[in-house]
């Protein structure tokens, strides 16, 4: 590290120097602190959105520093100077704002996001029907972001309809590495774990059941439900018979936006 603001210091000055801290900043503040210890479920442009604001916030630090330390001096001229930085940067921070709130770009998210819930309704009332090519087609088509949990949720229930179970189980894992507390995640998790019909698996199915007791009342009946039906217990299982007995948790547009 030393060596970097070296090499960067003798080529670049304070310039570089600093650039070196922004880059030491993102990587460690960014990628690792913020995104994988603080906040588990924030994805990588929130977690950049977040560091913005923090340079940003720094920055203004700084101008305000160094704003006071020149009010003592007899440097008019420099005085001058950094009241119209200060001001413009100020001014640009207010229009960015007011045009990111008002602007025609604060009503796309907002058109996509009703787009997105018709779309889900859609793939959810597909699967439901057993009918996984039009879930997909369905699930292709919408506007659904692709770094969201939902997105591979859905992907995984559609794998579970054509018997994917290893697929499933590797779709469930991105949404819930995105975010690992959804219900309706953990909740598809153990109905796979289960379905591989594999000892090991059905005992790291009940640890995760365990492991996420009181986390939803919905989930809390789906788990209590599964076990006074014996399903952690010994002997095959198929999915006919495991969503028979204890269908999964419905996940629907409403109580999407709830959790």
């Amino acid at each position: 590290m030393v060596e970097l603001f070296q090499v960067l210091g003798g080529i670049a000055g304070f310039g570089g120097v600093a650039l070196g801290v922004l880059y030491l900043l993102y990587r460690d503040l960014v990628r690792d602190i913020i995104r994988n210890r603080m906040f588990r479920t924030l994805t990588s442009s929130q977690a950049t959105l977040l560091f913005g604001a923090v340079v940003v916030l720094a920055f203004a630090v700084a101008i305000l520093g160094i704003f006071a330390t020149l009010a003592e001096s007899k440097s008019v001229r420099q005085f001058v100077v950094l009241v119209g930085m200060l001001l413009l940067f100020l001014l640009a921070v207010l229009l960015i704002a007011v045009r990111v709130t008002n602007g025609p770009g604060a009503r796309r998210p907002t058109a996509a996001a009703h787009g997105a819930e018709r779309s889900l309704t859609t793939v959810r009332r597909h699967v439901e029907a057993d009918e996984p090519d039009r879930a997909e087609r369905a699930l292709e088509a919408s506007r659904l972001d692709r770094e969201s949990e939902q997105f591979w949720y859905w992907k995984a229930r559609i794998a579970l309809a054509r018997a994917n179970i290893e697929v499933a189980s590797g779709y469930v894992d991105e949404a819930l590495k995105l975010n690992g507390r959804d219900p309706y995640g953990i909740a598809l998790k153990v109905e796979l774990l289960l379905l591989a019909n594999d000892p090991a698996r059905r005992d790291q199915a009940a640890r995760l059941a365990e492991e996420n007791l009181g986390l939803s009342a919905e989930l809390d009946a789906w788990l209590r439900r599964l076990r006074a039906e014996g399903m952690f217990g010994g002997g095959v299982r198929t999915r006919t018979q495991l969503e028979a007995r204890c269908p999964l948790p419905t996940r629907t547009t409403e109580n999407s936006h709830a959790e």
